[in-house]
């Protein structure tokens, strides 16, 4: 019942944002626009997204290295795995199904990968943060409210922050103040927050890589770049349809377009992007034709879905696991350590030079 009113809920809202995306536009200067956009643009789109999906998963490499040294090779499928099943599966479950291939394949606890993925959002949002900002710096006549809402997400993003420092500088002070916060609503399930407290015990071996000032350094230069790139392809987009924008816009309409996804919506976020990149233009009081915007709209979000989930599925096949293993993955993505999605014991690691699960050390 609870997955079924989600699924209701993701396509009303999809539905909804498609129909505001028409707003004022015309299907014969839709049509125009696609007969005449400018499809060389899209090797350059498709070499930025590849160097996205490249530096995110250099930066899951530098993430893991303290506890699990797993190569590019053995991450970017999984990493790609992921992010088809959020194109494929409902309620944004592709993190979770990413952790489950890494655990399956290669024997990383659960709570550990799942800790760096928690900070790949966390340094996710202030890059995102921070390219919008410049992008804003960068544009003349935005309305207030816009200003605004972007300072309440800045302070937000600085309170995540302080809470990881505080995390990871202080841990076991932190995970007391967090059982103790938890035990002022004894309404919660015992599960839940036994669970959650126990993740935040064994998911500190994933924030080992934030105390290398070095990995810290390197890791925030990546968010930034990957954003920065994803930038470039909203801008090249909407250059195809000829709307005539900065780079400062293609950063904008990336800011308003990675938060857009995060409401419930069907899987691909299907109408939610359509709606973002008319927001984003409406904001900037540009006077461009709606048409032109959404046509470039669907040019930016097929250009990443089509190939995101062709490979995804192609490195699913390879690595011998199937939908039905993805979906079980996202259903159950909070099962304990030791155990597989059936309920087997869990798959031994391979054994790759320092692995830190083959010695006594064991999580």
């Amino acid at each position: 019942m609870k997955r079924a009113f989600f699924l209701i809920l993701g396509i009303v809202v999809s539905v909804a944002c498609f129909a505001w995306s028409l707003r004022g536009t015309d299907p014969a200067t839709l049509k125009a626009g696609f007969l005449n956009a400018n499809y060389w643009s899209l090797p350059i789109m498709l070499a930025l997204l590849y160097g996205f999906y490249w530096l995110k998963t250099l930066r899951w490499q530098w993430l893991l290295a303290p506890v699990a040294p797993l190569t590019m090779k053995q991450l970017f499928p999984p990493m790609l795995i992921g992010f088809a099943a959020n194109n494929l599966l409902p309620a944004h479950l592709g993190e979770f199904v990413r952790v489950f291939v890494v655990r399956q394949k290669y024997g990383v606890p659960a709570s550990t990968v799942l800790s760096t993925v928690i900070l790949e959002r966390i340094f996710d949002v202030l890059a995102i943060l921070a390219l919008f900002g410049v992008g804003l710096a960068f544009t003349d006549d935005l309305p207030d409210n816009y200003r605004n809402g972007a300072l309440l997400l800045g302070a937000s993003a600085g309170a995540i922050v302080a809470a990881v420092v505080i995390y990871l500088v202080w841990t076991e002070p932190f995970i007391r103040l967090v059982t103790w916060s938890l035990s002022l609503f004894p309404l919660l399930p015992a599960s839940l927050t036994t669970g959650l407290v126990e993740m935040l015990r064994k998911g500190g071996d994933g924030l080992i890589a934030l105390k290398s000032g070095k990995a810290v350094l390197l890791i925030v230069v990546t968010s930034l770049l990957q954003w920065l790139l994803n930038g470039l392809i909203a801008y090249f987009a909407l250059r195809a349809f000829h709307v005539d924008v900065t780079l400062a816009t293609g950063l904008i309409v990336t800011g308003v377009t990675a938060f857009g996804v995060t409401i419930p919506s069907t899987p691909g976020y299907f109408g939610v992007i359509q709606m973002c990149f008319q927001v984003s233009m409406n904001a900037q009081q540009l006077k461009s034709d709606p048409s032109l915007v959404l046509g470039s709209s669907v040019y930016y979000h097929m250009s990443m879905y089509i190939p995101v989930t062709m490979l995804g599925l192609y490195f699913l096949h390879q690595s011998g696991l199937s939908l039905k293993d993805m979906r079980k993955a996202a259903e159950k993505p909070a099962d304990g350590p030791g155990q597989t999605d059936d309920g087997d014991a869990e798959p031994q690691p391979p054994e790759y030079p320092g692995n830190p699960y083959q010695s006594p050390r064991t999580v």
